[in-house]
């Protein structure tokens, strides 16, 4: 199994003859308005910073974040994207068993692979739209499985469960020692997202371990910044056995700016959850006009879609599209899923028309 992600603009532009720059990139979900200004500004006037070593394992962020979500900084471990998190979980652990609910973020599984993990799927289904059924997900968790990895909301399917609804698993988890790793990616995406995060979980699991990541709605993926929050002693194990440079400078000095909740920063969130909405309703009603589309609802900044009843498989219509310079993900790299979906992020709408106008061109 490959590393497959979306945002591959250099392969992209290589091998179709394209400069980067003019490619359309829907094919990562990132924010659309761009990293706030502030981070930009900071970056460009701290340049000279880069010859110096950053602050180890980012106890200033650190402190930052704690104070956000009520916890104390033990509970934080800063990390180079949420990514890094999902590797060190398992270094750590040493899970002999671990499941993943498929199709989701393919790192899960990988992660787990190199660790020496046993994978076991839970498969979702198309006839029930990729949504879990909980009570047979509960069934399923024994005393052989150690760590369980949910994706909330799902990438790249968008279902998305409120926290009450995953705490019935976290709890049937906690009953078999299972560890569960919730990843709430996207989950900022949302205008109420308080309903949805586990954070407030943590005090009554130990068992519970929240993976957020700054690069999707702060739009600073070439940056890399996550973090995981947890119980004291398993974030205390996390950070003393990795890197404790792992995250530089630059991504450090970003998440204290967005962190410190200045103005600036609430309004941009605030102004990001809503643009990205109404361009969100906008494309998902736009591709709904497609008669030969099954368009999934979406919840975060993407949207995920089945292309069986076109002419075209998911390779051929990405091939397609990028030859025309949009990129979109072709999703038959996700397990689970055939060669009938793709992945499309929510953009501006000058460009989310651009996108439409080119499918009608193919599609009809």
């Amino acid at each position: 199994m490959e590393h497959q992600h979306g945002g591959k603009l250099i392969a992209a532009a290589r091998e179709n003859n394209l400069n980067p720059d003019q490619i359309i990139d829907f094919s990562a979900n990132i924010n659309f308005m761009g990293p706030p200004a502030s981070i930009l500004e900071a970056v460009r006037a701290n340049v000279n910073k880069i010859e110096n070593y950053p602050e180890i394992n980012s106890k200033t962020l650190k402190k930052l974040i704690a104070e956000k979500h009520g916890l104390a900084p033990e509970q934080v471990t800063v990390a180079n994207g949420a990514a890094e998190m999902i590797y060190q979980l398992n270094k750590v652990l040493r899970p002999k068993q671990v499941m993943v609910i498929d199709p989701t973020f393919s790192e899960y599984q990988l992660a787990a692979e190199s660790a020496g993990a046993e994978i076991k799927h839970f498969k979702l289904k198309s006839s029930a739209n990729f949504m879990p059924d909980l009570e047979n997900l509960k069934a399923e968790l024994n005393r052989d499985l150690d760590l369980l990895f949910i994706c909330n909301p799902n990438n790249p399917t968008a279902h998305l469960l409120k926290a009450d609804e995953l705490e019935t698993v976290i709890q049937k988890a906690a009953e078999n020692e299972i560890i569960v790793a919730v990843d709430e990616a996207f989950i900022d995406f949302l205008t109420e997202p308080g309903q949805y995060s586990t954070i407030k979980l943590l005090d009554s699991y130990d068992n519970l371990v929240i993976l957020k990541s700054m690069t999707k709605l702060f739009a600073i993926p070439g940056l890399r910044l996550g973090y995981a929050v947890t119980n004291k002693d398993l974030s205390l194990e996390l950070e003393a056995k990795r890197d404790p440079w792992s995250v530089n400078y630059f991504s450090q000095l970003a998440g204290e700016i967005i962190f410190s909740d200045n103005e600036e920063i609430v309004d941009y969130v605030k102004l990001s959850r809503k643009k990205i909405a109404v361009e969100r309703k906008f494309l998902y009603q736009k591709l709904k006009e497609f008669e030969n589309l099954k368009v999934y609802r979406p919840t975060s900044n993407y949207i995920f879609i089945d292309i069986s009843a076109t002419d075209y498989s998911s390779a051929e219509l990405k091939q397609e599209l990028v030859s025309s310079a949009i990129l979109i993900r072709n999703c038959d790299s996700y397990q689970g899923l055939q060669d009938d979906y793709i992945r499309v992020a929510v953009k501006a709408r000058e460009k989310n028309e651009i996108l439409i106008e080119k499918l009608k061109s193919i599609l009809g």
